[in-house]
């Protein structure tokens, strides 16, 4: 399957050569480059509008900075991930995919105040088995990254957990975008690099494109686990792709939403809005560069986003991927 093949393998931000190969491997048949920024551009030329589809095929992640005299490894932590999700948990570190467990202090010798605290980064460590530093540094170097373990599992009501199914999921649709062809329409794709630590990649694939309309392909919080409001809980889970109306770096294009919603409602794909204003995409460097872009994101929703294990809904899945086709065929041409 090729969700599960994409989550499987590693790409931290700025290390995403193994992700990036492996998105390669299944375009054979169109036109790609890899610019400085490590983005992967694709295209499937033809006429009519130039439309770029976006999704980050970059993961959080962990990058070792320091290996200590007892070969145990510190690390800093590459994007937005929470420390508490990192306790005990199992990581493969650099090409090798050498195993280890993140570790602290023992609860029973930590003080009252560290056991009533949230523990940092900076007092954790991975243990990789090494007895000495001289043994460590025969299998990790500093700078190398390191994941969480693949996997993926399908569960429940037609659930999936994965890794790094932000943004796998939407390398993984933009790949079947690039596998079919589309009239009056050029279908052009930016895996792009480095989203996780500020959306790096983006506008230099936005630059290289240069395209009539753009659309960011994405996952986005889904926090409907708690008993609030539903007004709090971002989206939900089932419900379909998420539209977002405004986040802190832009302000999506009202005719290109109300176009894809249109397509939504005249088809009777599920659709629904994201219920806050916070977090980013690769949609605010892409709506600004060249003269402007008009852009607009749809998101995947994902519980327990940047953790060891994203849960999203299959039938969202299908429901975005349906969508997007069904918008190329139908309501593209006609901008």
């Amino acid at each position: 399957m090729l969700l599960k093949n994409l989550c499987g393998a590693a790409g931290v931000s700025g290390d995403e050569a193994e992700i990036r190969d492996l998105i390669a491997s299944h375009l054979t048949d169109c036109e790609t480059t890899v610019d400085a920024m490590g983005n992967l551009l694709a295209r499937r030329p033809g006429g009519g509008k130039r439309i770029l589809f976006a999704a980050h095929m970059d993961e959080v992640g962990l990058l070792i900075s320091g290996i200590e005299e007892n070969g145990f490894l510190r690390f800093k932590i590459v994007g937005g991930i929470n420390t508490d999700v990192l306790l005990g948990k199992k990581v493969y570190i650099g090409p090798h995919k050498i195993p280890g467990i993140i570790g602290v202090c023992a609860i029973h010798l930590q003080t009252k105040s560290q056991r009533e605290g949230t523990v940092d980064a900076s007092d954790m460590y991975i243990d990789i088995g090494a007895a000495d530093r001289a043994e460590a540094e025969n299998a990790v170097r500093l700078g190398d990254t390191a994941i969480f373990p693949p996997h993926f599992e399908e569960f429940g009501d037609n659930l999936i957990d994965a890794r790094a199914i932000d943004d796998r999921a939407g390398c993984a649709i933009l790949i079947k975008l690039l596998q079919n062809r589309y009239d009056n329409i050029e279908v052009c794709c930016a895996f792009t690099a480095q989203e996780e630590v500020g959306t790096r990649g983006a506008q230099a694939a936005a630059e290289f494109f240069r395209p009539d309309y753009a659309i960011v392909v994405e996952s986005t919080s889904c926090s409907d686990i708690y008993p609030s409001d539903r007004a709090f809980h971002v989206t939900s889970l089932g419900a379909g792709p998420a539209f977002t109306f405004m986040d802190r770096t832009s302000t999506p294009d009202k005719l290109l939403v109300s176009s894809l919603t249109l397509t939504a409602k005249l088809h009777g794909i599920p659709w629904q809005n994201k219920r806050t204003t916070g977090g980013g995409t690769d949609a605010g460097v892409i709506s600004r560069a060249v003269e402007g872009i008009p852009t607009a994101i749809i998101a995947l929703p994902c519980r327990n986003l940047h953790s060891p294990s994203c849960v999203i809904s299959r039938e969202d899945y299908e429901s975005m991927w349906q969508l997007l086709d069904t918008w190329l065929k139908t309501a593209a041409p006609l901008l």
